[in-house]
């Protein structure tokens, strides 16, 4: 645990949710209509028209967000391994605008269903932001998922 503290505080601290992007370009929470989904949201703070590749967005690759989840033991949940190879598809994003996906954390953790049923679990997250973007390198932050009963 002592890590992923070290972590948030390199990364620059713990994303708020109030439900609009903070100044660091990305938003990420608990999708509220569907259960053990991330919705996150991004923000071209550029200048200009910028066009990133489809697979450096947080949804659009499994590898392009750091994610990692933590049973209160300390344990953490084994990640369901699998090939996801970058495309090449782009998307482009005007100043000032957003684009948002989402991610099934029961595709990327192996026992995460099993593990909400008896615990709460803690989320944490980092994401590497295409240079493009205009936002920090490095964002992150933590996100409980609540037991589910």
């Amino acid at each position: 645990m002592i890590v992923i503290a070290s972590l948030l505080i390199l990364l620059g601290g713990v994303s708020p949710s109030n439900g609009e992007p903070p100044p660091s370009g990305i938003h990420v929470e608990l999708d509220p209509q569907k259960p053990l989904w991330l919705h996150v949201t991004l923000m071209s703070r550029s200048e200009s028209r910028v066009t990133v590749y489809r697979s450096s967005l947080p949804w659009g690759n499994r590898y392009s967000m750091i994610l990692v989840a933590v049973l209160p033991s300390g344990k953490s949940l084994k990640k369901e391994l699998i090939v996801d190879d970058p495309t090449l598809e782009q998307i482009a994003l005007d100043p000032n605008k957003s684009i948002s996906g989402d991610i099934n954390l029961q595709n990327v953790f192996r026992d995460l269903n099993a593990s909400v049923t008896m615990s709460d679990v803690q989320l944490f997250w980092a994401y590497q932001a295409p240079e493009e973007l205009g936002i920090p390198r490095w964002s992150g932050g933590w996100i409980l998922i609540p037991q589910q009963k």
